[in-house]
């Protein structure tokens, strides 16, 4: 791999390898940091999975679009020949510039307050940025994968034979009908090209200020309350959870979910010279400005309402995906399927009271308090 390093390294302006160290972050692709004798660079070797190089260019539009936003991603370097996408050997390399920082701290609130404002940050600098067609995936989240998955899990497992399994299939099984009715009515949600993979493992820091927001492999056309839901689930969870054996902790901490919808509002609404916007996230370009008001691109009525049933979806499709992936044992699956199960009614009983909080915060949402 080394050798293979060296060669994908020489189609750069690097300057001579000195070091290559194979890193962890990133469960898909492989990732290397690079010293040179000139700097440190970050190096992506591409999943076969993720090699659709209309994709890939869609990214890397996003990346310049972001940067020249004033937004703190990494910039990708190009090749000799211009490209930012080296194809050798029918392999797909891309070099950043690496950015150094420290990682999120669950303990620091001001890690977590950054973390939604620079959410809202990021979808106001794309809102109006249109990706290739391709970039499309379809949807991500629906009551079908639900149910699809639920149903794929029992074949496997031959869960049926239980039971004492049977009253939580068949509640499970009422949850996705009942998303398929309330997704029937959330029609023509604003899109956006979203992040795709917005959590603690891809925020660098300094201090309490985010200095990058690292890895776009994901990023695709997406409702943008998809992106919100999945950052609520990550950000707003009990740490430690309650749960023992799903991937999620437990349910959401109410001052959590709210405050970071208020962060992530105010974010929203900060423009290029906000001195707020200037102490939370590194200005990279001064010399842009926003077109588009921030009052065209706060969370809407329509959004709020869907955003608990989106919960509810992610929470159910992705548990009962893990299901299948672990391969558990079937006593294991029944402790697994009861806590999904609670997670599902705690998000069904509490969806108003989601709505309200997030019309409550929307009302009052004008602007942090740099002294907190």
């Amino acid at each position: 791999m080394i050798d293979l390093i060296r060669k994908v390294s020489g189609h750069y302006d690097l300057g001579e390898l000195r070091t290559a160290q194979r890193v962890g972050r990133g469960f898909v692709n492989e990732n290397w940091i690079l010293e040179t004798t000139s700097g440190r660079y970050f190096l992506k070797r591409r999943h076969p999975e993720l090699r659709n190089p209309t994709i890939i260019c869609a990214q890397h539009a996003l990346n310049m679009h972001l940067r020249q936003s004033g937004f703190p991603a990494p910039a990708i370097l190009p090749s000799k020949s211009g490209e930012t996408l080296l194809v050798l050997n029918n392999e797909y390399f891309e070099i950043q510039e690496y950015i150094e920082g420290s990682p999120y701290q669950d303990t620091n609130e001001k890690h977590f307050q950054a973390a939604a404002l620079t959410l809202g940050f990021y979808h106001a600098c794309i809102y109006g940025f249109t990706p290739h067609p391709h970039c499309d995936l379809g949807a991500l989240y629906s009551p079908s994968i639900v149910d699809d998955n639920l149903t794929s899990l029992t074949d496997l497992l031959e869960l049926e034979r239980d039971p004492a399994l049977i009253p939580v299939l068949q509640q499970l099984e009422s949850h996705a009908a009942d998303l398929a009715l309330h997704f029937s009515k959330h029609h023509e949600l604003p899109c956006l090209f979203i992040h795709g993979d917005y959590h603690v493992g891809n925020l660098l820091f300094q201090g309490d200020r985010i200095v990058g927001v690292v890895d776009y492999d994901k990023a695709c056309w997406q409702p943008r309350v998809v992106e919100l839901a999945e950052a609520l689930i990550h950000f707003a969870a009990p740490c430690p959870g309650h749960f023992k054996h799903l991937v999620y902790p437990g349910f959401l901490d109410w001052d959590k979910f709210a405050t970071f919808l208020r962060y992530y509002s105010y974010g929203v609404g900060l423009d290029e010279k906000d001195p707020i916007r200037l102490a939370w996230i590194p200005q990279l370009d001064s010399g842009k400005e926003r077109v588009v008001s921030c009052k065209d691109i706060f969370l809407s009525e329509k959004e709020a309402c869907a955003l608990p049933d989106y919960i509810r979806c992610i929470w159910l499709s992705v548990s009962l995906k893990r299901l299948m992936e672990k391969e558990s044992k079937p006593a294991a699956v029944s402790e697994e399927l009861r806590e999904l199960l609670d997670l599902a009614d705690w998000s069904a009983v509490n969806g108003q009271q989601m709505i309200e909080t997030i019309c409550a915060v929307l009302e009052t949402a004008t602007g942090p308090n740099l002294e907190e």
